[in-house]
């Protein structure tokens, strides 16, 4: 999903940089590859954002006879814009709409797929139940998220509440106070297990609930440093620039201290059955 932060140019503090790195494009293939296949006929992508994800869809299923109808979702305007600009194929079209609502917006689909945003959604059954409507009966849902409870690998829990406590230093050096008040509603973390129970709950069988680790670099941590949301939920309260800015500072200090220039992180990818 795209969010508008209101700050100078469209794309501050934006997820987009992030989404650039290879690992990104190995964890969307992934479910992409699980839940996308010949006879899938609708397909959606909801929180498509600028469309990355629509063409990985496109390009796996490029020649499947009969093509595939595959509609992008995303709430933000802009990102439709781009997502319309972007990708030509006649097999594709992008409806601007919320998660919340999806069984309004798209006929029953085969398959939905939605990466890297269900822990952007406050009410995550409500939105497993929508999603299950959409769907057509042993249509699948693939989702995935690096924010949940079992994201850090073992052994790297310090890396990341060290960075926290070292910009938050940086923000100190500033007169600059952080309250921490735990996780925004919207990016509350249920563990692998909580979401699979979720997926029962709204009549979706989760079919394959697997962690996928990758290595983060130093550049991709600077890049999610920058996005609006690990801001708001690292340093609450704390003016997005301001935050980027010590979390900058804070990744460079954490990362010579510990002698590491990666670290590793694990992204949960379910794949779940509409009974």
């Amino acid at each position: 999903m795209t969010h508008a932060t209101g700050a100078p140019g469209e794309d501050s503090f934006s997820f987009t940089p992030f989404t650039r790195h290879p690992f990104f494009t190995q964890v969307n293939r992934w479910i992409i590859d699980m839940v996308i296949g010949p006879g899938r006929q609708i397909i959606v992508d909801l929180g498509c954002g600028p469309g990355a994800v629509t063409k990985l869809i496109l390009e796996r299923l490029s020649g499947a006879e009969p093509p595939p109808h595959v509609i992008g979702v995303d709430p933000s305007p802009s990102a439709i814009a781009r997502a319309r600009a972007c990708i030509s194929s006649r097999f594709a079209e992008f409806k601007e709409g919320t998660a919340e609502l999806l069984s309004r917006l798209v006929p029953p689909a085969d398959a939905v797929v939605f990466l890297n945003a269900i822990h952007l959604v406050q009410d995550k059954r409500q939105v497993l139940g929508e999603i299950r409507k959409a769907l057509k009966p042993r249509g699948l849902l693939g989702f995935n998220s690096t924010f949940f409870n079992g994201a850090y690998v073992e052994g790297t829990g310090g890396f990341w509440r060290r960075w926290v406590v070292r910009a938050v230093q940086v923000l100190r050096e500033q007169g600059i106070t952080v309250k921490h008040e735990g996780h925004a509603a919207a990016m509350q973390w249920l563990s692998a297990e909580e979401y699979a129970q979720a997926c029962r709950d709204a009549g979706l069988r989760p079919t394959s609930v697997e962690l996928v680790k990758v290595d983060m670099s130093a550049e991709s941590l600077a890049d999610i440093g920058r996005f609006s949301l690990f801001i708001e939920g690292a340093l609450p309260g704390v003016p997005l620039q301001e935050g980027s800015d010590a979390l900058q500072v804070g990744l460079e200090r954490t990362m010579d201290e510990l002698k590491v220039d990666s670290v590793q992180r694990n992204w949960l990818e379910v794949v779940a059955e509409a009974d």
